[in-house]
């Protein structure tokens, strides 16, 4: 048996070019990719959903990866399990520069511009 190095396909002996890839046909099987582990990290608390997306958008307007993960269990009936509603995660690897834009965001804030966040958000 040959295999494409490209996408694995398999072939028999008398077949020395992928069909599919054009690729040149090997003796064993390519090894498959092992799933790549993805770190994230929480750089902060957020009080509600709307300053989560908000503070989401900001980081990923800069080009960071960002994700919103509420402390609420639905299956429970929005149980809290924290005193915060939820939290921004980014990459590992961004941490630092997210943690530099939130901080320049929130600066540049009126001082109560995020505490009603989800009732008044005209100074955003």
């Amino acid at each position: 048996m040959l295999f494409c190095p490209e996408c694995s396909a398999e072939y028999t002996s008398d077949v020395s070019i992928c069909a599919d890839c054009q690729a040149e046909l090997v003796p064993e099987r390519p090894p498959e990719d092992a799933a790549e582990y993805i770190d994230w990290e929480v750089v902060q608390e957020i009080p509600n959903e709307f300053v989560g997306n908000l503070i989401k958008g900001v980081l990923e307007g800069e080009g960071i990866d960002a994700m919103v993960r509420p402390h609420e269990i639905s299956a429970l009936g929005g149980i809290r399990l924290e005193s915060e509603w939820g939290e921004i995660l980014v990459l590992s690897d961004q941490v630092q520069n997210a943690k530099i834009v939130i901080e320049d965001y929130l600066a540049n804030l009126p001082a109560d511009a995020l505490e009603n966040g989800d009732e008044d958000t005209e100074e955003l």
